[in-house]
């Protein structure tokens, strides 16, 4: 079974209500350790998780290395009207439930943003499954410090956003 990471983030700070990203960042079940181990090694031990944007840029640099160990990064880009971030979430996640389905991934860890939020994420996944999208796909949420992986998806964002994932093994979708 294929396990997408998942991790979003919202360019400009916030400040920029009309995009959003999400990350999917794929690893082979064989690589997985080897890939926790290499994040572990890179995250300084000022951070308690691997973090671009606590990042200092040389630091950012080197740690696009990492994305080697990923089968596939695929990023949802929410460019669109101005609207409220969950709204910006939900766009981006039915398109990306969707990718992911095609590449037949069967289960997706996204980082969690909370008892709140993800209850937000499950009722939306519920929602699109009624619709018949992601029917076969498994999601749970866990913290960054307890899923080292999740730092992939985390890095494929910050790239995204910088321009610097020129040349990885990734797909971007826009999503209106």
């Amino acid at each position: 079974m294929r396990t997408a990471f998942v991790d979003e983030s919202e360019p400009g700070g916030g400040l920029d209500h009309t995009t959003y990203l999400m990350a999917a960042v794929i690893v082979a079940i064989s690589d997985r350790q080897a890939a926790r181990t290499a994040i572990l090694a890179a995250t300084p031990r000022r951070m308690r998780k691997l973090h671009w944007y606590e990042a200092l840029p040389a630091q950012r640099v080197s740690w696009l290395d990492l994305l080697r160990h990923a089968v596939e990064v695929l990023v949802i880009r929410y460019d669109g009207p101005v609207a409220r971030v969950e709204r910006r979430r939900r766009h981006c996640l039915e398109r990306l439930v969707w990718e992911l389905e095609q590449r037949h991934v069967g289960e997706v860890v996204f980082e969690t943003r909370g008892p709140a939020r993800d209850r937000d994420d499950r009722s939306m996944l519920r929602a699109l499954r009624d619709r018949g999208i992601g029917r076969a796909v498994r999601y749970e949420h866990a913290h960054a410090s307890d899923e080292t992986l999740l730092a992939l998806a985390d890095l494929a964002c910050g790239a995204h956003s910088a321009g610097l994932d020129h040349g990885r093994p990734s797909a971007t979708v826009v999503v209106p």
